[in-house]
């Protein structure tokens, strides 16, 4: 009976701390705000170490902001951080849809440029074009620690079962089925309907658009 009533208030403090999260601002959130603003200001990192030699290091800020989320998703990592880990989760990978977007399809323009006749293209349109999804992929997986956690933290708490979780880490590391998944798993705590149903509309006429830029593109090249 004893533990019975311990274990009861163990779950109602774990409630308290985990409602505390939903609503205002975590320092926490500098952590993924820093890796998400790295990615965004890499073109002028790169610009910026051209014209000034000593500021080249710059470019290897996304790799230190990405070392700092893999710490302290793991520092944090505690039952009652749960919904801050998920909302860490939703803001980086929400965050980062637009530059996924751009990036892939300059990722695709590359390799259908690898069709057209001209001798350097067919050679150079697939190398950068498998060169932008590795680092793609490596941006991928330093925005993995916080769901990581999110789950980990969700099946210790038997929120969801192991078979789940190890699922969802898995597609954690696939593209465009990671963000997928993340929506999933907001829908599924009740969190960020609004901005999810947002998300989808914004990415849909974004990508409606890019589309029809590519096929413009492709066609004026045909003619010329």
């Amino acid at each position: 009976m004893k533990e019975y009533v311990n274990s009861t208030k163990e779950n109602d403090i774990l409630s308290t701390e985990e409602w505390k999260q939903r609503k205002g601002f975590h320092p926490f959130y500098l952590f993924p705000i820093m890796y998400v603003a790295s990615l965004y200001l890499l073109p002028f990192f790169i610009l910026i170490g051209q014209k000034a030699g000593g500021l080249s290091n710059l470019v290897y800020l996304p790799i230190v902001f990405g070392i700092l989320n893999i710490i302290v998703s793991i520092i944090f990592c505690k039952p009652e951080n749960r919904i801050m880990m998920l909302n860490a989760t939703v803001l980086v990978k929400y965050a980062m849809i637009p530059f996924f977007i751009i990036g892939g399809f300059m990722v695709l323009i590359c390799f259908l440029f690898s069709f057209i006749l001209v001798p350097f293209m067919i050679f150079l349109g697939p190398t950068v074009a498998i060169l932008g999804l590795i680092t793609g992929w490596f941006i991928l997986v330093f925005e993995a620690p916080y769901v990581i956690s999110y789950l980990h933290l969700s099946s210790k708490v038997k929120f969801r079962p192991t078979i789940m979780t190890v699922l969802h880490i898995i597609l954690q590391f696939f593209f465009v089925i990671d963000v997928i998944d993340v929506m999933f798993l907001a829908l599924r705590e009740r969190r960020w309907k609004k901005l999810t149903i947002g998300i989808i509309v914004f990415s849909t006429i974004c990508i409606v658009i890019i589309l029809i830029w590519i096929i413009k593109i492709l066609l004026e090249c045909n003619y010329s």
